[in-house]
């Protein structure tokens, strides 16, 4: 039995687009090449797989599945923690929770990928361990990895250092002095959303900045849209049109809600994939200065989610451009997908003309909309997230 122990950590949903599975075959690899896994792995968050990784931790009492749980108790195991699996399947515009990680002094061992590479050291990054597949080169990564902890060949205090440094320009703080540049002095700030929880990265990140801005001296309000029934929403979702239509409702709320708060600043956020053009329109008369926080590539792609290179989101965004980017013989797919670059025509339009400042979370997606929407590079900025408390 090997003297010291290595933690491992995972926090995100389980699912297919973050690679679960992945993970799920390299934790069989390690039972079935070794007998036993030769670490310990903590995982947060659910989804699909839970009764799988249920039936793994049933037989090895190295897995500890937690669920769901907030960032504060994830951060309880940080201080023995040597590495955190960050995976997706998908082009995320992102990597909030590698971010998330580096601050907790956890190295990230992934893909040193897009966004992603400035978050992963190259020596935790996977695509060049030797392997003919992805769960290969991950297995022998880690492989490589606790040996050398357990050979003294990697210093672990020295490597937790590191991964703080590297979070360091993502500091609330940095945030602070962003904001402060682009709004000025305290206002009235309005936020606009969509779900009213901290059910993840986007939402949490929303309720974050709400904080953070009131605790300098700007006076926030949070305005949520109304999302219908899971079952209902989960059908309107795919006919993008049809929910486009319901904005008629959010339109008289919204311009309620600004006559009697008179912000001086409007801030959208994630809100748009739900919130269409309608009440973007209703608001343009108003004086305000209004900013557009993009969060992914939804406004650009028919299924951001199946995005895995930056070449895959075709410019500028024309009807040919939009439904060549996701070649479909499923009919229902092909109506869904008309019917979203109808509604983005729609929302395209209005962001143009009342649009002060469109704000992105990496530099590769600032291209991506100025490409997208013809829209002035002057117009466009670079504004990161910000490591969650």
């Amino acid at each position: 039995m090997l003297d010291k122990k290595i933690w491992i950590l995972y926090f995100g949903r389980l699912d297919d687009e973050k690679w679960f599975w992945l993970i799920l075959d390299v934790l069989k690899k390690f039972v079935k090449e070794n007998w036993e896994i030769p670490f310990s792995f903590y995982v947060f968050w659910k989804w699909k797989y839970v009764q799988e990784l249920l039936n793994l931790s049933s037989k090895h009492n190295c897995i500890h599945f937690f669920g769901r749980q907030s960032l504060e108790t994830i951060s309880r195991y940080k201080e023995n923690c040597q590495f955190c699996l960050m995976p997706s399947i998908f082009l995320e515009t992102f990597w909030l929770t590698a971010l998330n990680s580096l601050a907790m002094w956890i190295p990230v061992v992934w893909f040193a990928k897009w966004w992603l590479k400035q978050f992963v050291s190259p020596k935790y990054s996977i695509e060049k361990a030797t392997g003919s597949t992805d769960s290969e080169r991950l297995y022998n990564k880690l492989n490589d990895l606790i040996w050398q902890i357990y050979n003294w060949e990697l210093d672990v205090d020295k490597e937790r250092k590191k991964a703080l440094t590297l979070s360091d320009k993502y500091s609330v703080q940095r945030r602070v002095d962003s904001a402060k540049e682009i709004f000025g002095k305290p206002k009235r700030i309005l936020l606009i959303s969509d779900f009213k929880s901290r059910l993840g990265g986007i939402e949490t990140y929303v309720y974050d900045a709400a904080d953070i801005l009131s605790q300098n001296g700007y006076e926030v309000k949070i305005y949520w849209i109304k999302i219908p029934k899971w079952k209902i929403w989960q059908l309107i979702k795919y006919f993008w049109l049809f929910f486009a239509m319901r904005n008629f409702v959010d339109a008289i709320r919204l311009s309620r809600v600004v006559r009697k708060f008179k912000p001086k600043a409007i801030r959208y956020h994630s809100t748009l994939r739900r919130l269409w053009w309608l009440p973007i329109l209703a608001l343009w008369s108003h004086k305000s200065k209004k900013f557009m926080m993009y969060h992914d590539l939804w406004y650009f792609h028919p299924f951001p989610k199946s995005v895995l290179q930056e070449n895959m989101v075709k410019t500028p965004f024309t009807f040919k451009n939009f439904v060549s980017s996701y070649p479909s013989k499923n009919p229902i797919k092909k109506l869904a997908i008309c019917f979203k670059y109808l509604s983005i025509c729609l929302l395209k339009k209005q962001l143009k003309k009342t649009i002060d400042l469109h704000l992105l979370p990496s530099d590769f997606v600032t291209k991506i909309t100025s490409n997208s929407y013809k829209i002035d590079t002057k117009k466009v900025q670079t504004f990161s997230h910000f490591i969650q408390k």
